[in-house]
This record gives C-alpha cells, sequence and structure tokens, in this order.
C-alpha cells in the first residue's frame, strides 16, 4: 500500500491541488491529512471539500480547532490570529461540520496520525523531540505521522519513526514549495515531494480577501538560516 502524506494545508488551493497530482501521479491507494485544512489562506471551503473527498483518514489541526471554536487563540501569533478571524467569518456549514467533527488523532493499522503530537495539537514535534515521543508510542504503532512545524521530518529510535511531510500550503523554507510525502508500506520507504504552484494566484486571492499577502510564505530569518547551518555542522 502505498500512503500519500500530507499537513499543513492552510486554505491555499493552487498548493493543494498541485500535490494531489503529485500524489496520483505516484499511485497512492490512500490518503493521511495531519490537519491545519485552514487558516491564513483564502480558500478554507474549497480546501475542506478536497480534504474531505479524499480516501483515508484526517484529524484535526490547532487551526481547524480555533476556527470551529474548540481551541482558543491564545498561544497564536499576530498573522494566525488575523487570518483565523478572518477564516471563522467565511467558513461555509458544510466546512465547519467537517472540521468539527475531525478527531485529535486516528490510527491506520500500525499507523498512528496525529497534528502536533498524540497528547497535544499545538506541541510541535521538532528533531529534538522526536525520540522521546516515539519511546512513548504503544508498541504496536511502528510510523508517527504528523504535521505543525512545516518542515519535512524523518527520524527513527527503535523500530519507530516519525514522519512529518512538511506543509502544503505555508511554506517555511527559502524556496516556495508545497510539500508532501508518499509512504510505501510495503518496503518502507518515503519520499518527500517538493512541488512548485501558482504563488501569483495565491498573492491575488489573498490580496482581495484583504489577507496579508506574506500569509502563504515564511521563510525562515537569516539569524534562524544561521542557526541550522550551525547545527549541521
Amino acid at each position: 500500500m502505498r500512503i500519500g502524506i500530507i499537513a499543513d494545508v492552510h486554505a491555499n488551493l493552487p498548493a493543494l491541488e498541485a500535490v494531489l497530482e503529485a500524489l496520483e501521479a505516484a499511485n497512492v491507494d490512500t490518503y493521511l491529512c495531519a490537519g491545519d485544512l485552514v487558516g491564513y489562506g483564502p480558500w478554507p471551503n474549497e480546501c475542506v471539500e478536497r480534504v474531505a473527498a479524499l480516501p483515508g483518514l484526517c484529524v484535526a489541526g490547532n487551526h481547524d480547532l480555533i476556527a470551529t471554536g474548540r481551541l482558543g487563540d491564545g498561544r497564536c501569533e499576530p498573522l494566525a490570529r488575523t487570518t483565523l478571524a478572518w477564516t471563522r467569518e467565511h467558513l461555509g456549514s458544510d466546512a465547519r461540520a467537517y472540521l468539527e467533527a475531525l478527531p485529535l488523532s486516528a490510527r491506520l493499522d500500525d499507523v498512528l496520525l496525529a497534528h502536533g503530537s498524540p497528547e497535544d495539537p499545538e506541541r510541535a514535534l521538532t528533531a529534538a523531540r522526536a525520540e522521546e515521543a516515539l519511546e512513548s508510542l504503544d508498541p504496536d504503532v511502528r510510523v508517527l505521522v504528523v504535521g505543525h512545524t512545516h518542515r519535512p521530518l524523518s527520524v527513527s529510535a527503535g523500530s519507530a519513526r516519525l514522519l512529518n511531510p512538511g506543509a502544503v500550503g505555508q511554506s517555511r523554507e527559502l524556496r516556495v514549495r508545497a510539500r508532501a510525502l508518499v509512504l510505501d508500506r510495503a518496503t518502507g520507504d518515503a519520499r518527500f515531494l517538493a512541488v512548485r504552484y501558482d504563488t501569483a494566484r495565491v498573492r491575488r486571492a489573498l490580496a482581495v480577501a484583504g489577507l496579508p499577502r506574506r500569509a502563504y510564505h515564511l521563510p525562515p530569518s537569516p539569524a534562524r538560516r544561521l542557526a541550522r547551518r550551525i547545527g549541521r555542522r
């Protein structure tokens, strides 16, 4: 079985369309979505509709929970708070009902799906925290799939593995790319995808909606880029 894995769509329809086209070309059998369908972007209803139509599983991200009133926005940065306020006003009834029904975690055989961590959708499982998270899993879980950090990650500890596909709709790297992952359960191979998409269309739609035009792409600061280079030495 080949699984197409996505996370952090953030209401970016062109990015979502691009990764779904790439995943279809990779002949995936089913999909896992690690949440955050909405927030930041101008297409919340369209993105929820596309994800809801996919075969597979989806869990709630913190933005989905905030947009539907299941979680407060006290831990949000100003950009997230602004765009979520817009999202709450423009979310349709069908999209709202779908998001309200999403669980915080889900299982597909020995794969556990969550947004931040299985216990907390707002807790980021970075590389430094991955081993601890994997050691706390039930022994019958072999793969933990998460999102939230917007950065691709693959970490193994013992017989378990953590995978984060990176973000579909709000890249936090120098290049603007929509990220996804193909997991081959037969071989264990995890292939990360980085897909180009129509960013000009996104900027136009953000402007029409009155949303900040930088909401689809937050490149790392020079200080953060330097810290990463030092950390890799």
